[in-house]
This record gives structure tokens, C-alpha cells and sequence, in this order.
């Protein structure tokens, strides 16, 4: 009895050892599931770093890293799918990532850095795997953010870099261990993505501090056996989520009675004879040694060992345990190989932490009773011997005789009745344990993340804040925290961990992180436990979670700028372009970078028109230089420039021996001159006047039948120096001008019908318009007699400078009838369908083509409209004589729409207003995103679409070669330019002439061709002798100049003149030096001869009288 009582207080005493083991180790299962040692290590004791360790782990040798400078981002696309592929290939490897954000000064700006590390004790004699790292960093980076800039550290730069920024300054050290989340973004209103890592720079702002966040990846071995782990562990609780107990009850009665009889008769005879013989020997020798030592792997396993002989038996909780492990810290073996010879003492005590496991293992100790079971980890180490030897021999002989006879009688008789009642009650009860249950879901997730791991891959993470100040370090990590606290960040426990006050702790840490290692720390399984856990403060996260701890701005922050790109086209179909008519605009542009390849522009395609916008300083006339010089390159391309604005493009092209430059200040440049009246032979009059009246309405503001006044008059102008207008002939060939057209508008005015008050009005209109062109420099250029030829204008390489000219409409007036005249010019002289010949560059096109309403009234029509839509229309017509036009405009809103339609290439550069970058967005085939770019673009950057291409393509324009302090220098004139102010120059001076030389002679006889029309011949041939060196004669003189200025009509002008006008002589000598571009003696000396010769030839004695008092009263002189 007493026996058994101590074997079942022994059973007892067993039991509670057990029981007492299972709580510890569902305890510990508690502490690794829900990760709450997190919030405990800076209780724990740190394990210090060797010297050796300082050593092997030198930074220069294991980490490479670079500056991020610039950091580029594709409008609409999802930065942390970027980030997630950037930081995979840059740890396939097996190397740690590191992000530092370090600012030196509370006023500086944030530094940013990446770098790789790779573990010196892992790799091989010749690893590469470092530099590959970093490589695959910088390339991927800048794949995934094209546009971005990066800057090279060297070693020594690094180690300057690194000593400063966990230097003995930083007191203080905070660590951050947490599972990132997002944030469910539908329950706002701001659908703004706010967990960047911008907001946590922005509230560090004016704080010195510097901010590591490390990322190791994990290999698949671990990975399985975490998820071993997690399963066993699963596994073995599930049973004990619920428990079912059932209650039954239930009675029966039975009564029977039987009687029973029978005979029976037996007889047997037996003999038997046995002999058996046998021998046996056996003989064994055992030799055996057993030798054990076992080190706890995983990132939470246990470094111990002992010795000795033991059977041990693994609890399945335990097996689940030993899995998890890796969640916890890392192995000493995987860590530091040799652990015993390199680990060295821990600093601080572990003690302090095991207190905080005693609310845990209280409520558990009810789950292990209902679990039941034990859970041992031993090592052993043994040696046996053994010798066994037998030998046997046997031999057994027996005999046996048996005779034997039985009766038996027997007699059986039952009656029965069987009567049975029942009464049944079942009663079922289930409990649920919502411990183990939250622990089990808890498991679910944590085996959904080993899943996630398993596809994005899986990494060791944790964020440090360094700072001299605890409160800084504080503000860092809690700030950091909250920015990562989402939708299921609390799958673990996250914590914040603060080192201070212990120089010693503290040094340490910052030797860890200097090299880019996690911190390690170590705790007792339990207490009075001879093993220990080694932890980290890193947290496991899988490739999508990574990017948000380890993240980088997504907008600009003081230190790095962020900009947002919208991706535009690559590619330029030339497959089918011939070579010689590939023209380099630049070089492809792409995210902020300018790439290797060039954008190659088709020089036939210029004959359809281009289009060049941007605002002021965008490099649009560099764009349009480049253009130029492209164009021209092969020899047989000429352009012409009409420049309104700066008079940039005489200072650049200039000074070239094969550009020839006019202008409206003849100080500047040579003078521009021309006549709108005079058109080519094969233009008929009527179609040139049509032309000429619809200038006039695109330029002048006109209403009601001004039109058809000005119409009436220029017809009739024409008809005043002999022209045919229903034949287009005149036998002189002499063209009007506004001198002729001012003459006759009064008149015509007058001859209408509208009342006083309209005529006064249209009177103030137009002959005060018309009246201004012949005023001044003005006439000179548009009155020329010595017009320039349609052939020096348009065949050879002209800029025609009309920035001097101050009134706007007049420089419209110019530049439309610049238009007319090449239109007319080319369609008598060029083929159809013709290869480029000449490209017309309208500078601020909205002078002429300026959008105008289309709205109009029955009493008052659009003329301004259909006047410029006339003016369209010719100039997208021209592409087919192989004429192109290059319009550029700063204000794309102010141009006609059929501008920016019928143009087929458009080069749009950085344009602000949004209004613009639609209109020419739409036009070029751009998306919302990329019309938005337009007004990013920096300097020299343009879009470039044409009409066949499939999208449009971003472009670094090459900059054109100008020469340093580019001025344009009037080119020295001829010793003698032949035209009407040299002839009549010479003559009027009244001596004899000096003798041409013949290139000068040459020029003279093709004056002299040219006015053959008013000339007749003895007076071409008198003025050729008399510039040969030939006696002057001055009758003859007079009458070469009476029929060259119009003989008796411009006598019987001016009389007409001095009965209308007070001052008729000062108004024909402003029109001689006007329109030949007299000095004011010789146009005074000539007006005098004409005058004179007139009143000669006049039979009428009393209107000469009447003539001479009246001019001589003017200040005139009869000759």
C-alpha cells in the first residue's frame, strides 16, 4: 500500500514538471507568434561586437553606396511597385539594402542615400556579388525612374560620410520594429496617398538627426521552415479550440428462467513416440560512440549545449517552436560563425526581461492542462561496449500410451419473459478556449504574409533615428511608426525601443548600424533557462510591404527635388526617310534624360508646314535656327525670315556671305523695298487686286462698303497708269502706288453716295491709312520704284527685319503682303507637287493670321476672318510648289485654327498657359497627362509630332553654334549702287560724271532695261554715255528726267494737287523721296526740271503763269 502511494505522488510530482514545461513553452509560443519581445529589448542584453568582428566587418570593404540628387516620377503609375522591383534585384544576391536619410544641420537639407552590404564572413575569395549589387541598384533605379540623377560615393568620401553621421554626437538611439500597411484610402474624402516618407522628413524639419532603415533578405530554407513552423504550431492548438462534453441517461428490466437435458458417450485410445536432438551457438561483439551538440537555429533560436546520456521526447508544440524560431532574431551560427569565439559579453542584463513573461505564463497554464504533454531539448554524447558468446546442445526422448471411456447424461428446460422499459437524456456543452483562438487566427495571417514572402520575397526589416537628443530620436521614431501604422499592421506587436544613457549600449548600437547590421540582442528562454534567444529588432516583410518601410518621396522635400513626368514616345518611324533628306533635330528626350538616340526629321516633310510655339525664353528661335541650318545643309534649300519682334535672327545668320538682310531703318540695314501693286506676267490684275484688298481687311479694320471703296480706287489706279484691267496689259508696264491710290480715294469717296457724315468718316479712315505709307521711311519701302525683284526676295537667303516698324498694322500689312507676293511668285514659277525648294519663316504669326470671330451679322460680314482664312488657305496651298513655312508663335490662342491644322509637323515647346497646351495638345495627339508636361519642359525641350507618326516624341533640340557677341554689321555698300537715287544723284549736281567701272556700267544698262518703259531710248542711250565719261548736256538731261518722272502728267498732278492743298510742292518732294529714295536737293532739283519743262511745253500762257506763281510761291525754282 505504501508502495503505491509514493508511485502516484511520483506520478504527481512528473505531472507538474510537465505541465510546468508545456506553460513555458506555449508561453514562449505566445511571446514569438504576437512578437512581443519587440517591446522588451532594450531590456535585453546586447551582444557586444569583437574586435575581430570591428575588423572583418569593415565598411569600406562591405558597402557601396550613392546619393540620390533628383528623383523622377512617371505621372499615374504606382511608385511602390517600382520600388519593389528595384530593391528585389538589388538583394538577389543574398546583399542587405540600406536607405539613410541624413541631415548634418537643422537647416540643411535631407541627404539621401543608397547602398547595398554584403556580408564579409559569407562571401568567397572572389565574390563579386557586392559590386553586382550596387550595379543592379543604379541600373534598376534609374530603369524604373528614368530621368533620375544619382551621384557615385567614393571610400573615402563614404568613410567621412558614415563616421559623421554615427558619430559619438548621436546620444541617442531609437529603433522602430512594425509590419507597413496601407491605408484604406476609400473612407476619405482626399484620396491623397499620406504614409509617404516626405511626411515624416517634412515633420523632422530643422532637426539634426540621421535616419537607417535596413532590409536583409531571408533564404527559402528559412522561409519553409517558418511556415513548418507556423503549421506544426497550428496543427497541434487546433484540437483545443473547442472541446464538446455530452450527457446520457437510460434504464431497462429482464426476466428469464430455462431448463436444459442431454446423453453423451466417449471412448479414445492414444499412443505417441518424440525424440528430439539439437545444438546451438551464438557470438556478437558491440562497439558504439554516440556524440551530440546542437546549436537552436532561426532568427529567435537559442545558443546552448550540455553533455551527457538522455532519451528525449519532442512535444509536437515544441516542434512548431523550434520552426518559429527563425521569426525571432538570427542564429549565432548564422549570424557569426564560431559564435563562442566571437560573440563577446553582453552588455546589460538579460534578467530584466523575464518578468515581463509571467502574465503570459499564468494564462496558459489553464491551456496546458488541457493539452498535456512535455517538451525536452538535450544534447548527448556516449560510448558502449559489449561481447557475447553461448554454446548448447540438447536431447530430449519420450513415450506415451492413453485408453480412456466417458457417459454423460444431461436435461435442460427454460421459460422466460422479458419485460424492458427505457428512459434516455442527452445533453451536449461546447467550450470554446478564445485564447488559443485568437492565437490560431493569428497563425492564418502569419501564414498568408510566409505566402506573400514566398511570391515577393521575403527580408529582415527595421528603421533606426540617431540624434544627440532623446526627444529627437522620439519624434523620429514615433513619427516614422505612425506613418506605417494600416489596415492589418497589427498582425505583430510593433514597438519603439530608446537607447540612452548608456555610452557603452549606445557606442555599440552605433557600431552595428555604421556597418549597416542589425542589432542583436539576447534573453534566457525562462528563467533560471541555461539557453538563450538571440533577437533582432527587425520584423519579417515581404517584397510589396518593403517599399513603405524602406521608401522614398513622392513628392519634393527641402534636400531633394521630386518631379512627375508623363511618358511620352520613343521611337520615329524613318524606315522609309532617304538619307539625304534626314535632318537631326536633336536627340530624344525621355523622363528628364536626354537619351543617345537622335530624332531624325524628313526635310520633304517641311514642305507641309511646321509649327513652332512656346513661351518667351523656351529656345523657340534656337529651335527655328537649327531648323534653318538643317534645311540648308544641302545646298538647294533658300529661306526667307519675316521677324516682327526682336531682330535676333539678322545678328545670327547675318553676317553670312550667303544671307542677305532688309530692314525698315536703312541705319540698320539695307531698306526694304517693294511695291504691292507691281505682281508677275502671268498673274492677272484682277486676282492680284482681289489678293492685294483682302491684305488690307486681314491688317485694317474695316466695316460696311469700305472694302469696295478701296477696291474702286486701287482699279482705278491702276487705270491711271494705262492698265487694261479686263485684259491685264499696259503698254508702259508701270505699276501704281500708294501715291497713286492716295490721288484718287478722295475722289472715289466723294463720288459714293453715303452722306457727309460717312464720307468724313471714311475719308478718316482710309485716306489717312493710305496716306501713312507714304509718309516718311514708308514710302520708301512700300513705294519703291526700285522695288526688289521677286528673285532677290524669294530664291536666295533673306531675313527681312520689321522689328523697327512701331505700328502693329502696319508690320501685319508687310508681312501679308510679303505673302501675296511669294504666292503669286511661286505659282508662275514652280511645278506642282515639287520637292522643297524654299521654307518662309513667320515669326509672331499672329500679326497676320490673328484669330478672328466667326460670328457675323447681315449688316457688318467677318472680312477680317475670311481675310485671314484666305491667307491660310494660300499658305497650305504653297506646299505643293515646294514652298514650306515654319510659323512660330509665343501665344498659340491668338493664331488662326487653320494655323495649327494645316501645319504638319509641330514642335511645341514649354508652354504655361493652359488654354495654349490645349489647343496645340489636341492638335498633336497628346493625353491629358502630357499636356500638363507641356508646361514642365525645361529648356530647350520640345514635343514633336507630325501628322504620321504614331505619338508624339520628346525632344532635346541640339542648341545652334552662335558666335560670342553676334551683332549684325551693315555690309559696306558698292563704290556705287546703281538705282534712281545715284542716277539722278549724279545729275543733278550738274557736272560732268566720272566713268563707271564696268561691273557699274553693267548695272547701269540693267537699270536702264529695266525702265525701258518710261525711258525712251535716246534718253537710255544719252545717260549711258553720259556715265561712260561722255559730255553732259543739259537739255537733254531735263528731258531724261522729265519722261523717267512722268512727264506732263506729273505737271498736270500737281496742278490738281495745288488747287486741293495748301502745300502741294512739300507733298511731291515727299513722294520723290519716298518713292526713289532721293536725297531732298536732288528731289528738289528734279521736281524743279519736270516743272520747268512742263510750263515749256504748256501752249496755254495763262495757266502757266498761274503754275509758275503758285510753285514759286511753294519755294520752287523754274529752271
Amino acid at each position: 500500500m505504501e508502495n503505491e502511494l509514493e508511485v502516484q505522488q511520483a506520478q504527481q510530482l512528473s505531472a507538474q514538471r510537465s505541465l510546468n514545461d508545456l506553460t513555458d513553452q506555449l508561453t514562449l509560443a505566445d511571446h514569438l507568434v504576437y512578437k512581443k519581445y519587440l517591446t522588451e529589448l532594450q531590456n535585453y542584453g546586447m551582444v557586444e561586437l569583437s574586435q575581430k568582428m570591428l575588423e572583418v566587418q569593415d565598411p569600406a570593404q562591405c558597402i557601396r553606396m550613392f546619393q540620390l540628387k533628383k528623383l523622377t516620377l512617371k505621372k499615374g503609375e504606382d511608385m511602390f511597385q517600382k520600388l519593389s522591383t528595384v530593391y528585389y534585384s538589388s538583394m538577389a544576391q543574398g546583399c542587405s539594402l540600406a536607405v539613410m536619410i541624413d541631415v548634418p544641420e537643422g537647416n540643411a537639407g535631407a541627404n539621401i542615400y543608397l547602398g547595398v552590404r554584403e556580408d564579409p564572413l559569407k562571401q568567397s575569395m572572389k565574390s563579386r556579388k557586392l559590386e553586382i549589387s550596387s550595379k543592379a541598384l543604379q541600373k534598376v533605379l534609374l530603369s524604373n525612374f528614368p530621368g533620375s540623377d544619382i551621384k557615385g560615393i567614393s571610400q573615402k568620401d563614404e568613410k567621412e560620410l558614415l563616421d559623421e553621421a554615427f558619430g559619438e554626437e548621436q546620444e541617442a538611439v531609437a529603433s522602430v520594429s512594425c509590419v507597413a500597411a496601407l491605408r484604406d484610402k476609400s473612407k476619405t474624402e482626399d484620396k491623397a496617398f499620406v504614409q509617404g516618407i516626405e511626411r515624416f522628413m517634412d515633420a523632422m524639419e530643422g532637426e539634426k538627426y540621421t535616419a537607417l532603415f535596413l532590409a536583409e533578405p531571408v533564404s527559402n530554407e528559412t522561409q519553409a521552415a517558418i511556415r513548418s513552423g507556423y503549421e506544426n504550431l497550428y496543427s497541434t492548438l487546433s484540437p483545443f479550440r473547442k472541446s464538446t462534453w455530452s450527457y446520457t441517461e437510460n434504464q431497462s428490466t429482464a426476466v428469464m428462467e430455462s431448463l436444459c437435458s442431454g446423453t453423451s458417450h466417449t471412448i479414445s485410445d492414444t499412443v505417441s513416440t518424440t525424440t528430439t536432438d539439437g545444438t546451438n551457438q551464438s557470438s556478437s561483439v558491440t562497439d558504439g560512440t554516440q556524440k551530440t551538440k546542437g546549436v537552436s537555429g532561426g532568427i529567435n533560436g537559442g545558443v546552448g549545449s550540455s553533455f551527457g546520456t538522455s532519451v528525449t521526447k519532442i512535444s509536437p508544440v515544441a516542434g512548431g517552436i523550434a520552426g518559429i524560431l527563425g521569426l525571432g532574431g538570427l542564429a549565432a551560427s548564422a549570424l557569426i560563425p564560431g559564435a563562442g569565439a566571437v560573440i563577446g559579453p553582453l552588455l546589460g542584463t538579460a534578467g530584466r526581461a523575464i518578468g515581463g513573461m509571467t502574465p503570459a505564463r499564468t494564462a496558459f497554464n489553464s491551456i496546458a492542462r488541457n493539452i498535456g504533454g512535455s517538451m525536452g531539448v538535450n544534447a548527448s554524447r556516449g560510448t558502449s561496449h559489449s561481447t557475447t558468446e553461448q554454446t548448447g546442445t540438447s536431447h530430449s526422448t519420450s513415450d506415451g500410451t492413453s485408453h480412456g471411456i466417458s457417459d454423460s447424461t444431461s436435461q435442460q428446460e427454460s421459460h422466460g419473459t422479458t419485460d424492458t422499459r427505457g428512459t434516455g437524456r442527452t445533453q451536449q456543452v461546447e467550450l470554446c478556449n478564445k485564447s488559443v483562438e485568437e492565437l490560431l487566427e493569428r497563425i492564418e495571417n502569419q501564414l498568408k504574409r510566409v505566402k506573400e514572402s514566398e511570391d515577393y520575397g521575403c527580408y529582415n526589416c527595421a528603421a533606426y533615428f540617431l540624434s544627440s537628443t532623446q526627444s529627437t530620436a522620439l519624434l523620429a521614431a514615433n513619427t516614422y511608426r505612425a506613418l506605417m501604422v494600416g489596415e492589418g499592421s497589427s498582425v505583430e506587436s510593433g514597438a519603439v525601443n530608446v537607447w540612452k544613457n548608456n555610452e557603452a549600449e549606445v557606442a555599440q548600437l552605433r557600431e552595428y548600424l555604421k556597418r549597416f547590421m542589425q542589432p542583436v540582442f539576447a534573453r534566457p528562454l525562462w528563467e533560471n533557462a541555461p539557453d538563450s534567444l538571440l533577437y533582432t529588432p527587425a520584423t519579417l516583410v515581404s517584397g510589396r510591404e518593403l517599399p513603405m518601410h524602406l521608401g522614398l518621396p513622392t513628392r519634393s522635400v527641402h534636400g531633394l527635388p521630386i518631379i512627375e513626368h508623363a511618358e511620352f514616345g520613343r521611337n520615329v518611324p524613318d524606315e522609309a526617310m532617304p538619307d539625304e533628306d534626314k535632318m537631326n533635330l536633336g536627340k530624344i528626350y525621355h523622363m528628364g534624360k536626354e537619351e543617345a538616340a537622335g530624332l531624325l526629321l524628313n526635310r520633304q516633310a517641311m514642305a507641309s508646314h511646321t509649327f513652332i510655339t512656346g513661351s518667351t525664353g523656351t529656345g523657340k528661335s534656337n529651335a527655328v535656327y537649327h531648323l534653318l541650318d538643317e534645311i540648308t545643309k544641302n545646298g538647294q534649300t533658300t529661306f526667307l525670315v519675316v521677324e516682327p519682334a526682336k531682330g535676333e535672327y539678322k545678328n545670327v545668320f547675318g553676317n553670312c556671305t550667303d544671307v542677305q538682310v532688309f530692314g525698315t531703318n536703312p541705319r540698320e540695314t539695307p531698306l526694304l523695298r517693294m511695291n504691292p501693286f507691281a505682281f508677275p506676267e502671268n498673274i492677272h490684275i484682277l486676282e492680284h487686286i482681289d489678293r492685294l484688298v483682302e491684305i488690307f481687311n486681314a491688317c485694317w479694320p474695316m466695316y460696311a462698303a469700305m472694302p469696295a471703296v478701296l477696291k474702286d480706287a486701287i482699279e482705278r489706279s491702276y487705270q491711271k497708269v494705262g492698265w487694261d484691267l479686263r485684259n491685264s496689259e499696259s503698254e508702259k508696264g508701270v505699276f501704281p502706288t500708294f501715291f497713286d491710290l492716295l490721288d484718287i480715294l478722295p475722289g472715289v469717296i466723294e463720288e459714293s453716295h453715303y452722306s457727309k457724315d460717312t464720307q468724313s468718316d471714311y475719308v478718316g479712315a482710309l485716306c489717312t491709312r493710305v496716306k501713312s505709307l507714304t509718309n516718311g521711311i514708308y514710302g520708301s519701302v512700300l513705294c519703291a520704284e526700285d522695288a526688289l525683284t521677286d528673285e532677290a526676295l524669294f530664291d536666295r537667303n533673306v531675313i527681312v527685319d520689321l522689328s523697327r516698324v512701331g505700328s502693329m498694322e502696319t508690320k501685319s500689312l508687310l508681312m501679308g503682303i510679303l505673302v501675296m507676293k511669294l504666292q503669286e511668285y511661286r505659282m508662275c514659277s514652280t511645278g506642282m507637287n515639287s520637292r522643297l525648294r524654299h521654307v518662309t519663316v513667320l515669326e509672331e504669326a499672329h500679326n497676320l493670321l490673328r484669330k478672328t470671330s466667326a460670328e457675323q451679322s447681315q449688316e457688318v460680314a467677318n472680312l477680317q476672318g475670311k481675310s485671314v482664312e484666305m491667307l491660310a488657305n494660300a499658305i497650305a496651298e504653297m506646299r505643293t510648289y515646294g514652298e514650306g513655312f515654319i510659323i512660330a508663335d509665343q501665344a498659340p490662342g491668338l493664331l488662326d485654327m487653320s494655323v495649327i491644322r494645316n501645319t504638319n509637323t509641330k514642335i511645341i515647346l514649354r508652354l504655361p498657359d493652359e488654354e495654349d497646351r490645349k489647343l496645340v495638345g489636341k492638335s498633336a495627339a497628346l493625353k491629358e497627362a502630357q499636356i500638363d508636361e507641356l508646361s514642365k519642359l525645361p529648356l530647350g525641350v520640345a514635343a514633336v509630332y507630325q501628322n504620321e507618326w504614331p505619338e508624339a516624341v520628346l525632344c532635346k533640340i541640339e542648341a545652334y553654334p552662335m558666335p560670342e557677341n553676334a551683332v549684325y554689321h551693315k555690309p559696306s555698300k558698292m563704290p556705287h549702287e546703281i538705282n534712281a537715287e545715284f542716277v539722278f544723284g549724279q545729275l543733278a549736281v550738274g557736272k560732268e560724271l566720272e566713268p563707271l567701272s564696268s561691273s557699274e556700267m553693267e548695272q547701269l544698262k540693267l537699270w536702264l532695261k529695266r525702265h525701258e518703259t518710261v525711258l525712251k531710248p535716246e534718253d537710255s542711250r544719252y545717260l549711258e554715255r553720259v556715265f561712260a565719261g561722255g559730255e553732259l548736256d543739259v537739255a537733254k538731261t531735263r528731258k531724261a528726267v522729265f519722261d523717267f518722272f512722268g512727264g506732263i502728267g506729273t505737271v498736270v498732278d500737281y496742278c490738281a494737287a495745288a488747287k486741293k492743298s495748301l502745300t502741294p510742292r512739300k507733298e511731291f518732294l515727299e513722294q520723290l523721296q519716298g518713292q526713289y529714295g532721293l536725297k531732298a536737293a536732288a528731289a528738289d532739283w528734279v521736281l524743279n526740271s519736270v516743272i520747268s519743262m512742263g510750263m515749256s511745253l504748256n501752249p496755254d500762257a495763262k495757266a502757266v503763269d498761274n503754275l509758275r506763281t503758285n510753285f514759286e510761291q511753294q519755294g520752287g525754282r523754274v529752271l
